[in-house]
């Protein structure tokens, strides 16, 4: 009996070991996760391989910048401790800078010729030191009368373009970035950040007189937070709270060449640009980010700090560098560390792809592409990148499914151009004959008819089927089309229409909105159709029309309104005839359209709806007999109330929520009470 345990013993630790070997079995949880383009998870980007916590035997102190040059060697602003210390990759302390004159070093940058410049917020000068460690140059605040007597000239951050100009962010300079010649001659504000106005402010210059605006507080653009430089010179700055144009890519003349909304976070705090044109921000928050040259957010990385020093997290990320490896260095000034992050299989993966597409090479990017989409079906980049692929192989079909996933509406359009020109060549002259014969057609059978009279007991049937009371009240919608007033004349006084047919019109229209919003093109309406919720889609539809009905009533029989209530019912909804009748052909239509023809869609879509707006305007002025001014007055009316109906039903409803969850939790606690 002990040979046979001792047996199954030895048998499960050699079945352990075994499971020790295969990598899926020792996994340790991430400290962090790892997100793309609209939140959606993604495998781990960078994986964290450490922590610099010293610089020789001096703890850092506050560390504010970090630059890492050509030769992977690292210049760190170690603010606390009043100097520059220069680093290896692994952290081997190479010697310490401008501890005997820097006050407050905020900013480092080498240039490459290997001069060190350093923004010190507390002399309120950038100094420059030579390979040797001496300093050579400063830079002071600027005596030229452009750059303004009350401007202030407090360096956070620097940098040097390859001509040897200086770019300084001062703080609270809200004029933009310094640029001073590498004389140290003031040349002007460079990237200035554009005032936001809040609808209050536009407001206030609208009514206020120039008295009144002299007396509110001037709206001034963001200072700049960061600066950095490209390897091809173009300067790239940050700014914090700045929703709109956060991340700029600045030409000689200071304009913005990144498309404005990229990715935000309020609290960015530096930037690094790799080789490949890559954007790298970090924020106060303790996540650190990487952005594509055209803008795209590749991956959101890291997260805050829960109090444990776990590896990776940050307290207060202040500054971001990348060496040669495509390493990632992270300054820590609350944790008074540097984070160390290595790329995964997964992010060089996306690199490589990423730099095959930039070269143009979207046929070479298509297998790196398919192997991003195999481990991450939602990065949208990978979609985009083998849409393309397909588009230089002329698989359109192939290319629009690709587009449709990455959500982008350019690519598919272009795609489906392709496919409908194609269809349009071969199949054009065979839809022409088919009009042409069916018009033919239709001559012959008429003829034929006026001969023998053989359709004649077709014709009795239709003309049977017309005279139904309820089919004759539907088609009575064409009449509100063509003549509204008679329209509206034949509802009033000769009860042409009843609330059984508007009810069934109402069905149609709940058929007709459920068909839009399945059925438009994706190039107009890019909605998941799996992601729909019916019920709410109905009921944003169903909820307006019933409170407009109700309110127009009421308030019409408040302000000598003749419109009863089956009137305005029906009214209603023979007004929506436009919508009614032309809409379904502008939806299927709209699977035929592309971006070039775009304007037909948004033209026909407006069309319809002041039709509508028209015709609901005559029925609610004729229904209660009403002047124009008097309509006018009704609509504004029923219009405020539908506001303070939807408000009470909103306040009806929190408060019924909040009786419903007392009364839950009330009698979960009897029942809990009488199980103990």
């Amino acid at each position: 009996m002990r040979t046979r345990l001792l047996s199954l013993s030895m048998l499960m630790a050699a079945f352990a070991i075994c499971l020790s070997l295969f990598p899926g079995f020792a996994h340790a949880e991430a400290t962090y996760k790892t997100y793309s383009q609209d939140a959606f998870r993604t495998p781990d980007a960078y994986e964290p391989v450490g922590a610099i916590e010293k610089a020789g035997d001096t703890d850092f102190l506050g560390p504010s910048d970090i630059y890492i040059d050509e030769k992977d060697v690292l210049y760190v602003a170690d603010t606390g401790n009043k100097r520059i210390v220069e680093l290896t990759r692994d952290g081997k302390l190479l010697r310490t800078i401008g501890a005997d004159v820097l006050q407050s070093p905020t900013g480092v940058f080498v240039d490459a010729k290997g001069a060190i410049f350093v923004a010190d917020n507390g002399l309120e000068q950038v100094l420059k030191f030579n390979g040797e460690g001496a300093v050579v140059q400063k830079f002071g605040r600027p005596d030229s009368p452009l750059y303004g007597k009350s401007t202030p000239f407090k360096p956070m951050k620097v940098t040097v373009d390859k001509r040897g100009n200086v770019y300084i962010i001062s703080e609270g300079t809200t004029n933009g970035v310094i640029q001073m010649s590498p004389a140290g001659d003031f040349v002007g504000f460079f990237g200035t950040n554009q005032t936001q106005p809040t609808l209050k402010l536009r407001l206030q210059r609208f009514f206020f007189t120039e008295k009144q605006m002299e007396k509110l507080f001037k709206s001034v653009p963001n200072t700049p937070t960061n600066i950095a430089i490209d390897a091809k010179g173009l300067v790239y700055t940050v700014t914090q709270g700045d929703a709109s144009e956060s991340i700029k890519r600045l030409n000689i003349s200071g304009y913005n060449l990144l498309p404005s909304g990229i990715f935000w976070d309020p609290t960015y705090t530096d930037m690094f640009v790799s080789a490949s044109g890559n954007i790298f921000l970090v924020s106060q928050k303790g996540y650190f980010y990487e952005i594509s040259s055209e803008g795209d957010l590749l991956f959101q990385s890291g997260s805050p700090d829960d109090g444990k020093s776990r590896r990776g997290l940050l307290l207060n990320g202040s500054g971001i560098a990348l060496d040669s490896g495509d390493h990632i260095y992270i300054t820590d000034k609350e944790r008074n560390i540097i984070q160390v992050y290595e790329p995964t299989e997964f992010a060089d993966l996306v690199h490589r792809a990423l730099d095959l597409y930039k070269e143009g090479f979207y046929v070479k990017s298509q297998q790196p592409w398919h192997e991003v989409d195999q481990r991450n079906s939602l990065f949208f980049l990978a979609h985009r990148g083998l849409g393309d692929a397909y588009i230089k192989q002329q698989r359109y079909a192939d290319a629009m499914d690709e587009y449709k996933k990455a959500n982008d509406v350019g690519g598919y359009s272009d795609a489906f151009w392709e496919i409908r020109n194609r269809w349009l060549q071969q199949h054009l002259l065979n839809v022409i004959l088919i009009i042409i014969g069916l018009m033919l057609l239709r001559s012959i059978l008429r003829w034929i008819h006026r001969k023998t009279g053989v359709f004649g007991a077709v014709i009795r049937a239709n003309r049977r089927m017309l005279n139904i009371r309820i089919i004759q009240e539907l088609l009575f919608l064409f009449r509100f089309i063509k003549k509204p007033m008679d329209g509206i004349y034949g509802m009033k006084e000769e009860s042409r229409t009843s609330n059984l047919s508007a009810t069934l019109l109402y069905a149609l229209l709940l058929i007709e909105y459920v068909f839009t919003l399945y059925n438009t093109g994706f190039i107009f309406n890019q909605a998941d159709s799996t992601s729909i919720n019916l019920t709410k889609e109905l009921a944003m539809l169903i909820v307006p029309l019933a409170v407009w009905v109700i309110s127009n009533y009421l308030v019409s029989t408040i302000s000598e309104g003749e419109g009863k209530f089956s009137e305005v019912y029906q009214g209603t909804i023979y007004s929506l005839a436009p919508y009614l009748i032309f809409h379904p052909f502008v939806v299927i239509a709209s699977n035929w359209l592309t971006l070039n023809d775009s304007f037909l869609f948004s033209f026909a879509n407006t069309i319809i709806t002041a039709w509508c707006a028209i015709l609901l305007f005559i029925m609610v002025k004729e229904v209660h007999d009403y002047t124009i001014r008097e309509t006018f007055r009704n609509l504004f009316i029923t219009l405020f109330t539908m506001l303070i109906v939807s408000l009470v039903v909103f306040i009806v409803y929190v408060i019924l929520h909040q009786v419903y969850d007392f009364g839950y939790s009330v009698i979960q606690e009897m029942i809990t009470r009488a199980e103990l």
